[in-house]
């Protein structure tokens, strides 16, 4: 049921549509009137109104005013307004508000139903669009926190995202931090679980240490929270816009920040321990730390839970606190550690192409091995670790391991000679690392036309079936509505016309070259009956096959 309200200062008018419409059943209307401009304000502001037929020009609130009126309380609306010979001068303004449609007053009744009904049409369509956008958002504000926990699982990877590109990023998956401000790091550790205990009760478990660590961290910080190897979570932290440090500083006060978040670890553990019989260990960063340093900060944290005190129950420790207990270390032991996280990242480049991004982190890995200060321990380790990487890519695909085989020796990866030199193996992964980016974009060039080479061999194979779509895109792996989308842009031309032209080419040649029937050679085409192919043939070649048989025998 769709409201109308009909608004003229002429009674006949208005009493001559409400029984107009009243007649007209199929609208299924709840109509009201009002025989001014004022009136009709009393009655939008009591009703909800879906259309407005109105005299555009009447004495006191005139038709434009009414419509400005209208407009600010009922958005959708849709205003049709009556108009004179005399009346265009206004129908620019009318336009310029927003009114639906203007109707002559010496119109037929048909023309004033035929304008409702493009109302209601209108008014549907754009409900529907609403109810959809509505839709969309939930399911956005569904996903968000996927979208999240995917985000910051590749800043914990390392991967390399510009200053411009993070406050976009955040901006699109409503992250609660700041792009452009730098964050402290907290790492928390379930130190042991109780005996018997699931997983869905783990992640409950977890999920509880995370709530309690916000309920204390919210009044005066901003954080988010991430789980990662099950046990274990990662807090970014930053002074809040509305926290109580906020509104006592102009400016944040990260020294004052550090010092409430180590005060309060305790009270979180302790709450832990008393509530949820938990024990739990945190790591803090002393320091806050810029985006692009969120990846080196992370594995140092990660250190320091792996080594000294830090493999204790129950501990509160800082990054300071690794450091000072690291006596006799030498170097830059303490990054061995997330080495092995780096090794790794270059098997995600290694999968996606990230030609450039791989070169800049192999430069910086493979220092190691031009280094004198780095002991030989050190640099095999990072040798072995990369060789797995490398192997276990190549290993995915058996073309490209035939590949690699033929056009380059395998033989550095699979053992570590003693005469081999660390200058030698640099180079020899990186043009490793050449051959197999170029073996990808070769595939990645290649990959089309095969598919489009194999649908046409499924299509010449099985031409005397039924052949479908979503069987031939079955056939070469792909999604049916990707792979009619991927064979026009390759062929130009739709996998039904091609179809069509094959089986077309293919009559002709057993019509001229075979003593076949018609019947015989529509089966053989996939035709039910000859009927079918016979019509078929005709629209291609504007001739029956018979005809077209004599026509070319004789």
């Amino acid at each position: 049921m769709y409201r109308l309200l009909v608004v003229d200062d002429l009674p006949i008018i208005v009493d001559g549509l409400i029984e107009l419409f009243e007649q007209t059943g199929h609208l299924e209307l709840d109509v009201l009137k009002a025989y001014s401009g004022e009136e009709a304000l009393e009655v939008l502001q009591s009703n909800r109104v879906d259309i407005v037929i109105s005299d555009i020009k009447m004495p006191g609130l005139e038709g434009i005013e009414l419509l400005k009126e209208i407009k600010a309380q009922w958005p959708a609306c849709k205003v049709i307004f009556l108009t004179g010979y005399n009346d265009f001068h206004y129908v620019q303004s009318a336009v310029k508000y927003g009114s639906f449609e203007y109707i002559l007053k010496i119109e037929s009744d048909d023309k004033i139903i035929s304008s409702v009904e493009r109302a209601i049409a209108k008014f549907d369509e754009e409900f529907d669009q609403r109810r959809m956008y509505e839709r969309a958002n939930n399911r956005m504000r569904m996903a968000l926190p996927s979208l999240q926990r995917e985000y910051v699982s590749g800043l914990l990877q390392g991967k390399p995202v510009s200053d411009g590109q993070l406050a976009s990023h955040f901006q699109d998956i409503d992250m609660p931090l700041r792009a452009d401000m730098p964050v402290f790091l907290l790492l928390g550790r379930v130190d042991g679980w109780k005996d018997m205990m699931t997983a869905p009760d783990k992640a409950l478990l977890i999920y509880a240490v995370q709530n309690i660590a916000e309920e204390y961290l919210a009044p005066f910080v901003r954080s988010y929270s991430y789980v990662y190897d099950q046990a274990k979570v990662v807090w970014f932290i930053q002074p809040g816009a509305d926290s109580r440090m906020a509104q006592e500083a102009s400016e944040p006060d990260w020294k004052k920040t550090a010092t409430y978040l180590s005060g309060m670890l305790e009270t979180i553990q302790a709450t832990c321990k008393k509530l949820l019989q938990l024990p739990v260990s945190f790591m803090l960063g002393s320091e806050p730390v810029a985006w692009s340093g969120v990846f080196d900060r992370f594995h140092s944290l990660k250190y320091g839970f792996v080594s000294g005190i830090g493999l204790s129950s129950e501990v509160i420790l800082s990054d300071t606190d690794i450091r000072r207990g690291d006596v006799g270390a030498t170097g830059d032991s303490r990054s061995d550690y997330f080495h092995h996280a780096r090794v790794q990242l270059l098997g995600k480049c290694l999968e996606n192409s990230h030609r450039d991004e791989f070169y800049n982190l192999y430069l910086d890995l493979t220092e190691v091995w031009t280094c004198d200060s780095f002991p030989y321990e050190r640099k095999k380790e990072l040798y072995h670790a990369m060789a797995a990487v490398f192997l276990a890519h190549i290993n995915k695909s058996e073309d490209m391991r035939v590949y690699l085989n033929a056009a380059h020796d395998l033989t550095p990866l699979l053992e570590l000679r003693d005469k081999t030199s660390w200058q030698f193996l640099k180079q020899y992964f990186m043009q490793t690392a050449d051959c197999l980016f170029d073996w990808h974009a070769a595939k990645g060039e290649q990959l089309p036309s095969e598919v489009v080479q194999k649908a046409h061999l499924f299509i010449e194979a099985h031409i005397a079936t039924d052949i479908s779509l979503n069987a031939i895109a079955d056939h070469v792996g792909l999604n049916p509505s990707y792979f009619s989308r991927l064979y026009k842009q390759i062929t130009g031309i739709g996998m039904s016309d091609y179809i069509n032209d094959y089986r077309n080419l293919r009559a002709k040649e057993l019509l001229l070259g075979s003593d076949m029937k018609v019947n015989d050679i529509a089966a053989a085409l996939g035709y039910n009956s000859g009927l079918a192919f016979i019509r078929f043939f005709k629209k291609q070649n504007e001739t029956t096959p018979q005809e077209f048989r004599t026509m070319r025998s004789t």
